[in-house]
């Protein structure tokens, strides 16, 4: 279930990070950055692959800015991820 954050806004994607896959919502975005949201509390390496859609089409590099609990900023490594995702 999708819900949205206090902006409105809440998108699903994949955290790729060696053999494991964690969903996880784009609670807020910007052309830099975002903050994701997990089920629970995982342990994320400094640099990941997040996949923008359920294909695997849109891809992003990132490095984690912030933690705390369950929420993690992130930093968008090589360019912004598109204006338009559908999924």
């Amino acid at each position: 279930m999708r819900l949205p954050s206090a902006r409105g806004f809440s998108h699903s994607g994949y955290v790729k990070t060696g053999g494991e896959i964690y969903r996880c919502e784009l609670t807020e975005m910007s052309a830099t950055g975002a903050t994701l949201s997990f089920e629970g509390p995982v342990d994320l390496p400094d640099h990941f692959t997040i996949q923008l859609t359920s294909d695997g089409k849109v891809t992003r590099q990132c490095l984690v800015s912030w933690s705390e609990g369950i929420y993690v900023g992130i930093v968008f490594k090589n360019g912004a991820p598109p204006c338009a995702m559908s999924d």
